[in-house]
């Protein structure tokens, strides 16, 4: 649930980005750092270049204002669940909202799927009902030789339907997309929960 300071006057909202190794959690949060200004860049570090996310990469991004509030984004592009299980309860604290990102590339829908499970598993695990969290879809990689065909995808990786969007993140193509629509379920949420 978001941490709202009300001496601050910030709203901090916790947003992970779930998804099998190589499919582009990362890059999905180095093509929003690009594309923000660089005002609000100040300050921000630089996403390794170097290779696959190791434990997790984080992007904090300011989103405006709600009201008289400061809304601010923690991304997190989270690396494999296996190896941090006992650090994951920590992290999941306060989960605002999701975005499963999955390689579109034939070759990786049985491990879309698995790690779809997994995720789903995962939140379990940590009283979190998949169906009750805010979350999108994106299917990555769309530029690939061989992208699985979005509807025969669905059934597994969009079981309830939720928002999706086609991206190759490399590009910045639909990676904005992507966080404006989980960043309007979280504000919906936020409406709809109690003060």
């Amino acid at each position: 649930m978001a941490f709202t300071n009300f001496e601050t006057k910030e709203i901090n909202c916790k947003i992970f980005y779930f998804g099998p190794r190589g499919a582009g959690k990362t890059a999905n949060l180095r093509s929003l750092f690009a594309k923000t200004s660089p005002e609000l860049r100040a300050g921000l570090f630089e996403l390794d270049e170097t290779g696959p996310t190791q434990f997790f990469d984080f992007l904090p991004l300011s989103m405006g204002y709600v009201r008289d509030f400061h809304l601010k984004l923690h991304l997190y592009a989270i690396g494999s669940h296996h190896l941090y299980e006992t650090v994951l309860p920590v992290l999941f604290k306060g989960l605002d909202g999701f975005v499963f990102v999955n390689d579109s590339s034939l070759d990786s829908v049985g491990e879309s799927i698995r790690c779809y499970q997994e995720t789903r598993q995962v939140l379990l695990d940590e009283n979190i009902n998949i169906a009750d969290l805010p979350h999108v879809v994106q299917y990555n990689k769309r530029d690939c030789s061989n992208p699985a065909p979005i509807p025969a995808l669905r059934p597994e990786l969009n079981p309830l339907g939720m928002p999706e969007f086609e991206a190759v993140a490399t590009l910045g193509t639909g990676t904005m997309e992507t966080l404006r629509a989980m960043a309007k379920l979280v504000l919906n949420e936020l409406s709809m929960t109690p003060r």
